[in-house]
């Protein structure tokens, strides 16, 4: 690592929503962030999707910043993202990388679009004329766009690029533009960089199926990937969100999905982790849209194993019908009468079914981008296998190069949940690389109201607006507007050189407000403004949609920019002023997880009290002595506790228990209980539950009856231990499943079958004659688990499956152990008389149901916490300033623990880096006068952002927390309640002015 002074920025390579969670995180500590891409725009396959498992909605904008919201844009993220400290570079690659961590110098090479963003105002005349179509990338090919292009449906501001491999140079396009930013002959820019760390987030690309030719794909029109079924069914898609046959354009009756395409099999031997669930989410879409569409999906094993997962795929197969085959398709023909699909499966009893689709939607799976290998080279990278970046199970998101951090799927395949909680941990290791200087200041006090003068400007936009608005017309009217003390019109505001002569035409002017009546392309601008703006959009939402009817267009115009006037011309009350916040951190549980928060909380230099109620240190890892991926836990653990021990930012509470917790976000107040009844009070900024999960008690199969008959856990500890020598047996019997995925606990505990296949292989090594029989439902070998599976029935471990309503039985026939299942593919039983019967247990809460209530957070039906968004705030609770991580969760592995206690950490560590926490200027308020102190608007809030003052007997808003949602509007029956910058008073007034 380079001594001294360290590069004040980080790169971050690939702009997806791995990259764009990490580029956040980093710029909410100060940092400057390189975004870059190779694609023309960000968002990555995310931004082609509508909507995501398990909740089925869209929640990607809830990766923007909770507190001091202000400075980055509360737009959506698919139009795009605005941060003063990020600068986003598409069609970016990395060249070269010199130094060391801490002191990165990085070349980038920036191809030429042939088009200046900063000009380009995305008025659409250049793709008008231009002669040359081709396929739409984003929209997967199914349909024309034409070779210059706006980024996406939904990119704001609408910037065009130019498909330079078709685009036949006529300069047609050139002559339409109005800012000449279409410039044939650019070429490519080179700069240089200074970076202290670097992210690689380069995701994945879909595994293109034309190159297994046996589904027909591209051959028969009606067979298409899953990523083409996400835009048919997209509003912004090529069918406005209706499925249609691409063949005919009718709606499809009969819908096959097909899993695996593209994962394993002998050139992919690993599981792409996302496909089953994304093929479980779709298939509800298709159900929800077209109910008397028949929906089947042919899978090998349905790998639901995230939370909540299995509870969706009952769902899906109980409340909506959707059929479930157990089967891999070998090959796709077409009925070339009607272009349907003919399907041939062999079920599991040996019976030939042949069943005919109108559509085949191929769950494509994931690969590394082709250009992963090129930039891990330059990069100084290893990589595996099959081309993901190489990381450890102890350390996963840290690459074979110190300061260069991988997450996502970069490092192989994932969903979105655990992606965003490694692009939080590779992002908290950067910022402690980084070390950024000091603290972002915050601004504490509020300013002093002022009265308002307004100014107005106007774009004409060189014709897009003035050939379908009078602007000069609103030009005048705004000068008569009572509060106005300027108004001008320009040609093109978004242009830099006219956007950055305004503050001191501002100042000039005296003006302390400002209404820009422009277009969507000011966005970004609107930001670099210290006074209150508001944008009337009168290019797409006037100009564009009143078309050859002036007189509407005028009067409309007039309207809005009177509303936006009269808003700001009657200002609401300026937010409080900010709190100051304890910048201590409290972890609850001293387990894998709680350990790894606490040394990366003190790698920032933060203060920890660490509450443990055990006598010791470590937890369930512990127990463990060995994982599937290699590693030695028990090593890792001893040096962990030591460097716990030895911090001195941390202190450690042992046989405490934590049983007292008020307060909120920056200022809680805890207060523990030791071993001697004595209690302590802690005031901390923010906590961490990390109190684990424990392994249930099996009620089945002679547990606790039959000597024999023991847990993986145990099969682990004796093994490590040397109580137990695989030479001495001929038979082990493996049941999974043993108390999950039933009636009274309907999900999966994720680590089981790693654990079985683990304890397996370790046996068939010390005795590769041992018969090993593994009674399973659906293997939950996901990612490159999937190799040791493979590995598992090469060594002759044999793999039996059983269903739920036919469970395996265990008897004892004197000192005998036989197991008898069912055998689902030959038909009556398998018997098996076993010297050793291993179950693989449920993973269960601990307790908490009463730190649930301490703290006034939910918990899932489960009995774990729950999160506040399931996807895109996996660690963070609803009530702000306590996460979660580990077991405490949901069920998961050594490494994924790892992670998201990083990515806990993280979040904790944003928080109290502030010495204040600053309200933002859209928050709830409260008329005293009006309040009866009801609290309903407290039941209502699900931000902890109201409590009532039990002296006034009237309800008190915590400014800093509140996110300005508007439920406590709703609920106040007195109108009590109301936003900052939308009162009564400012909502009716803008009324006025129309009516």
């Amino acid at each position: 690592m380079a001594k001294g002074k360290r590069a004040p920025g980080v790169l971050v390579i690939g702009a997806g929503i791995a990259g764009i969670k990490a580029a956040l995180e980093l710029a909410e500590f100060g940092v400057r962030v390189y975004l870059c891409d190779h694609k023309p725009y960000i968002g990555g396959t995310l931004s082609q999707l509508d909507r995501w498992f398990p909740d089925n909605h869209c929640g990607m904008c809830k990766v923007l910043p909770v507190f001091d919201r202000d400075r980055s844009s509360q737009y959506c993220l698919r139009q795009g993202l605005i941060h003063p400290d990020i600068e986003i570079l598409p069609l970016t690659e990395v060249e070269k990388v010199e130094g060391e961590a801490g002191d990165f110098r990085v070349t980038l090479s920036t191809k030429s679009s042939w088009v200046k963003p900063e000009l380009c105002t995305g008025c659409g005349l250049c793709a008008q004329v231009c002669p040359v179509e081709v396929d739409s990338e984003f929209n997967q090919g199914l349909e024309k766009q034409k070779a210059i292009h706006s980024r996406h449906p939904l990119a704001l501001p609408r910037t065009y690029t130019i498909d330079q491999e078709h685009c036949t140079q006529c300069g047609a396009c050139v002559d339409a533009c109005p800012t000449g930013a279409i410039d044939l002959a650019s070429t490519d820019e080179i700069r240089d960089v200074a970076a202290g760390a670097i992210i690689l987030a380069t995701g994945f690309e879909e595994f293109d199926p034309l190159s297994a030719s046996q589904y027909g794909y591209k051959r028969y029109p009606n067979v298409i990937t899953s990523i083409e079924l996400e835009r048919l069914l997209s509003k912004s898609g090529p069918s406005g969100g209706k499925l249609v046959r691409p063949s005919d354009g009718q709606v499809p009756r009969s819908v096959a999905f097909l899993q695996c395409v593209g994962s394993r099999d002998l050139k992919r031997n690993y599981c792409s982790s996302a496909c089953c669930m994304y093929a479980l989410k779709e298939a509800m879409m298709i159900k929800e849209a077209e109910p008397e569409t028949n929906v089947a999906v042919f899978f090998m094993d349905l790998r639901a194993f995230g939370k909540g997962y299995h509870r969706y795929y009952e769902q899906a197969r109980r409340e909506l019908g959707v059929q479930f085959t157990r089967a891999r398709i070998p090959v796709v023909k077409q009925d070339f009468k009607t272009e349907d699909l003919l399907l041939t499966t062999v079920a599991e009893d040996g019976k030939t079914i042949t069943s005919r689709f109108d559509l085949v939607v191929l769950s494509v799976g994931q690969t590394p981008s082709p250009r992963f290998r090129e930039i891990s080279e330059v990069l100084g990278l290893t990589t595996n296998q099959w081309g993901f970046g190489n990381t450890e199970a102890l350390s996963p998101v840290v690459t074979s190069r110190e300061g260069i951090f991988a997450c996502g799927s970069a490092a192989g395949p994932k969903d979105i949940a655990d992606t965003l909680v490694e692009a939080e941990a590779a992002a908290g290791k950067a910022v402690a690389l980084v070390k950024p200087a000091k603290q972002r200041s915050v601004e504490t006090e509020p300013e002093e109201d002022e009265e308002p003068k307004i100014a107005v400007f106007v774009c004409n936009c060189q014709g897009q607006i003035a050939d379908a608005v009078d602007t000069k017309g609103l030009l005048e009217f705004s000068k008569g507007l009572a509060g106005v003390v300027h108004a001008e019109e320009a040609g093109h505001l978004c242009q830099p050189e006219v956007w950055s002569a305004i503050p001191d035409s501002l100042k000039k002017s005296g003006a302390n407000r400002l209404v820009v009546a422009a277009c969507s392309a000011l966005r970004p601008g609107i930001l670099s403004l210290d006074v209150p703006v508001e944008l009337v959009n009168i290019r797409e939402e006037l100009a564009w949609v009143h078309q050859g009817n002036s007189q509407a267009a005028a009067e409309k115009g007039k309207s809005q920019i009177a509303m936006a006037v009269e808003k700001l011309g009657r200002p609401g009350k300026r937010p409080s002023r900010s709190e100051e916040i304890t910048t201590r951190a409290v972890i609850v549980g001293g387990g894998l997880g709680g350990l790894v928060a606490a040394l990366s909380l003190a790698e920032y230099g933060l203060e920890v009290e660490l509450v443990e109620k055990s006598a010791k240190l470590g937890g369930n890892l512990t127990h463990i002595h060995s994982l599937l991926e290699g590693g030695d836990p028990q090593g890792y653990l001893h040096h962990l506790v030591e460097k716990v021990n030895a911090e001195p930012l941390i202190h450690v509470w042992i046989e405490t228990e934590l049983v007292e917790c008020q307060g909120y976000a920056g200022n809680f107040q805890c207060t523990l209980r030791d071993g001697d009844s004595a209690q302590h009070d802690i005031e901390a900024g923010a906590i961490i539950i990390a109190a684990g999960g424990v392994e249930s008690r099996p009620a089945e199969y002679l547990y606790g009856q039959a000597e024999p008959v023991i847990t993986q856990r145990e099969l682990d500890e004796r093994l490590a231990g040397g109580a137990l020598n695989a030479q001495d047996l001929k038979c082990v019997v493996m049941i999974q499943c043993v108390g999950s995925r039933d009636e009274e606990r309907p999900y999966c505990s994720r680590v089981c079958c790693s654990q079985a296949l683990k304890n397996a292989l370790a046996l068939k090594r010390q005795n590769p004659d041992i018969d090993i029989v593994v009674f399973y439902r659906d293997l939950m070998s996901y990612g490159f688990k999937e190799e040791y599976y493979t590995q598992a029935r090469e060594a002759g471990v044999l793999f039996v499956r059983y269903e739920v309503d036919r469970k395996p039985t265990v008897t004892l026939d004197g000192e005998m152990l036989k197991v008898q299942a069912a055998d689902l593919v030959l038909g009556g039983d398998i018997i098996v008389e076993p010297d050793l019967v291993v179950l693989s247990p449920a993973i269960v809460p601990n307790g908490s149901g009463g730190l649930a209530h301490i703290f006034g957070i939910e918990l899932t039906e489960d009995g774990f916490f729950k999160e506040a968004e399931s996807k895109f705030r996996p660690v963070d609770t609803l009530k702000e300033g306590i996460f979660v991580c580990g077991l405490a969760h949901s069920p998961r592995g050594v490494s994924e623990t790892i992670a998201q206690a990083q990515a806990a950490a993280q979040q904790t560590a944003w928080l109290l880096s502030r010495a204040r926490l600053a309200p933002s200027r859209l928050i709830s308020q409260v008329n005293e006068r009006r309040c009866s102190g009801c609290e309903l608007c407290i039941a209502a809030c699900p931000y902890d952002a109201r409590f009532k003052d039990s002296e006034k007997g009237v309800v008190v808003v915590r400014p800093a927390l509140c996110q300005g949602c508007g439920a406590c509007v709703v609920a106040c029956p007195n109108a009590a309640a109301s936003l900052t910058e939308l009162e009564d008073r400012q909502i009716f007034s803008m009324m006025d002015v129309v009516l």
